[in-house]
This record gives structure tokens, C-alpha cells and sequence, in this order.
């Protein structure tokens, strides 16, 4: 493994000074099989032999679940919601409780707009724990740092209404690792967000993606299908409720334009996941993985996706080859959408981040 930075290292840690510093709580109800209308969360995969109602034993190893959170500024479940906290969760050990975590802070109160992407293991036993934070959008452009989660409370895996209730007190201290970010420290975060805003990409790419979901009927064209769901929905139909809780894997054809049968210059692929009820959104993990003669090397993105936007901004937050550590935003566009079985993104991809 090698590891880059902007500048020559001492061989000590380096004492950084956060730019931005958030505490936000993030509540959880998970579904039991009774509590659908409350539940935030569902299980959507489970090991063999387990179901998609009760967390699996070995202290719940290969449970995934998709949730859609309140976001609040105290720890009152009750409290006015700022954003909702959308993503996925898998239990990873089988001799104690950890996961991993990729999800998204979707912000819309008058404080903050934009989003805030986090992705790490998340050893749940430990008092408080760090995961990185990735990218964001909007008011977090192109922002990284630390999230440092701590178990606010927490009411058991059974129970009423409130079934597996775990609040998530977060930390967020964004802080900045290329040398004219710490120049800029001592600015304001405005004036911060404004000087990156101002900033020219390194390089822009447009490319297209063609998405070909498995229907029980098309197995020798499908580029995806639905490998986990919850409870009340398939693996050949898409949930109800806005198809929240299923589980999309993709190996979706790159074209230079929007024609499905124009030559790919690489493969889209990774995942998605429906992840709210009352709307259509999913959260992506994916990348770009180019063979061509113009460009090889990966393009990887993570971030929310809310669907029923024109435009929607998810993070660029690493890369390889051409794209060595590369880092920026990809603004998605659906361009076309036939039904349940195909759809096509336009993604105009702003490379801020260049080595």
C-alpha cells in the first residue's frame, strides 16, 4: 500500500485544525415485522437460514441493512428533523458486534444545504469510533475529515414501537490535507467553500451509463438485478414504497453518447440501494473501470442519489491509473427511463483533484 501526501511527512502525526465542526444525532428504528409504518431501516440480506425480520445470531454477521434516518440537532427522536441520514450497514464479524457503514447526510434546514459522505468500519463495543468522511456537496464541496460516532442510546433488538432504537451522536470535524487548504484554515468556512467553488476542474468527462434491471425474463441482457430486498418485496420485482430496502448490483455498459449500442469504453459498477419510503432516492457505491484507448485506470463514487431531481451531485473520491487519487464532483442526470427495466445517466464528472 503506498500513501500519498501534499507534503513530505515528519514521521509524526500531524496536529490538524478542523475548518468545520458538527454534532448531530441520527436515529434508527429497525422493522420486527410489526412496526413498518415507524421503521427507519429494514434487512434486506441475511446469511442462509436467517430471515429478514429477526437480526441473525453470530452476533448478526452478513445482515444488511438499508436506512433512511432522522438527523437531529439534540438527542430527541422527537425533535424537528435537519436532514435524514441515508445508506447501508452490514454486520461483518462473527465474534462481536462491527460493521461497516456507507451513507450519506442529506441536509436541507436553513443552517445547511448539501450532503455529507461517510464510509468505515464501525466496531459498535468501543465507546466511540471514527469513520472518514469522504466528499459532500453543497455547503461540505469537495469536504474530508473525521466522524467520530458514540452509542447515544440504545433499547434492544425486540421490543414496541421503538425496536432496535440506537441514536448516533456524531462528531464531524472536517478538516483539510492539501497545502493551500491549510493555508486557508484560519479563513472563515465560507469564505473556504467560496475560494474551492472558484476553483477550475482539472478535468471534465462526460460519459453515459445504460442500467438493465433483471425482470425475472431478461437474464441474458440484464446488466443488474435486486440481490437483496426486504421482507414484503423479491429479487425479480421492485419493492413497493418507492422500491425502499432493495439492494441493486450493476455492470452497466460506458458510452461517449447516449446510445445503448454505441461501442462501451469501460464497465459501470458497484451498487445501489432504495433507501427511502416516501420518495424514490438510493444511495451509490460505484465505480468507473475504463479499457480503452482514450482512458484506463478507475473512477470511483459514492454518495446520495436523489432520484427525482433533474440533476443530482455525488462525490468522486478516489481513483487509479488516469485517474490516480483523483478527487471532484459527478453531476447525474437520468436521460432516459423505460419503466422498471432500463434507465440511462448522463454523468458529467468534475475532476477538482489531479496528480
Amino acid at each position: 500500500m503506498v500513501l500519498a501526501t501534499s507534503s513530505p511527512s515528519t514521521g509524526r502525526k500531524k496536529q490538524y485544525k478542523s475548518c468545520k465542526e458538527l454534532l448531530l444525532y441520527f436515529h434508527d428504528v429497525i422493522y420486527n415485522g410489526k412496526n413498518k409504518e415507524n421503521a427507519t431501516s429494514a434487512i434486506v440480506a441475511a446469511p442462509e437460514g436467517a430471515n429478514l425480520t429477526i437480526l441473525a445470531g453470530n452476533f448478526h454477521f452478513g445482515n444488511i441493512a438499508v436506512f433512511d434516518d432522522p438527523i437531529t440537532l439534540d438527542n430527541n427522536f422527537h425533535s424537528k428533523p435537519v436532514g435524514r441520514a441515508q445508506g447501508m450497514y452490514i454486520y461483518d464479524t462473527k465474534n462481536t458486534y462491527t460493521s461497516w457503514l456507507g451513507f450519506t447526510f442529506v441536509l436541507n434546514s436553513t443552517d445547511y444545504q448539501g450532503t455529507i459522505n461517510f464510509i468505515g468500519a464501525d466496531p459498535i463495543m468501543i465507546k466511540t469510533r471514527d469513520i472518514s468522511v469522504v466528499g459532500g456537496t453543497g455547503d461540505f464541496f469537495m469536504h474530508r475529515g473525521v466522524a467520530t460516532l458514540m452509542t447515544d442510546a440504545f433499547e434492544g433488538e425486540f421490543g414496541n414501537l421503538n425496536h432496535s432504537y440506537i441514536d448516533l451522536a456524531m462528531d464531524a470535524k472536517t478538516v483539510m490535507l492539501a497545502i493551500f487548504l491549510l493555508f486557508l484554515i484560519s479563513a472563515s468556512s465560507d469564505a473556504h467553500t467560496q475560494k474551492i467553488r472558484a476553483r477550475k476542474p482539472c478535468k471534465h468527462l462526460v460519459f453515459y451509463f445504460h442500467d438493465v434491471i433483471y425482470n425475472g425474463k431478461n437474464s441474458r441482457n440484464a446488466t443488474s438485478a435486486i440481490v437483496g430486498s426486504p421482507v414484503w418485496g423479491n429479487k425479480t420485482t421492485l419493492a413497493g414504497q418507492s422500491h425502499f430496502g432493495d439492494l441493486v448490483v450493476f455492470d452497466d455498459p460506458i458510452t461517449l453518447d447516449n446510445n445503448l449500442h454505441s461501442t462501451p469504453v469501460g464497465r459501470a459498477q458497484g451498487f445501489y440501494i432504495y433507501d427511502k419510503k416516501e420518495i424514490f432516492t438510493a444511495w451509490l457505491g460505484f465505480s468507473f473501470v475504463f479499457n480503452s484507448t482514450e482512458h484506463k485506470g478507475s473512477i470511483n463514487f459514492a454518495g446520495a442519489d436523489p432520484l427525482m431531481n433533474k440533476t443530482r451531485d455525488v462525490s468522486v473520491i478516489g481513483g487509479t491509473g488516469d485517474f490516480l487519487m483523483a478527487r471532484g464532483i459527478a453531476t447525474l442526470m437520468t436521460d432516459a427511463f423505460e419503466g422498471e427495466v432500463y434507465f440511462r445517466l448522463r454523468t458529467d464528472i468534475k475532476l477538482y483533484e489531479c496528480w
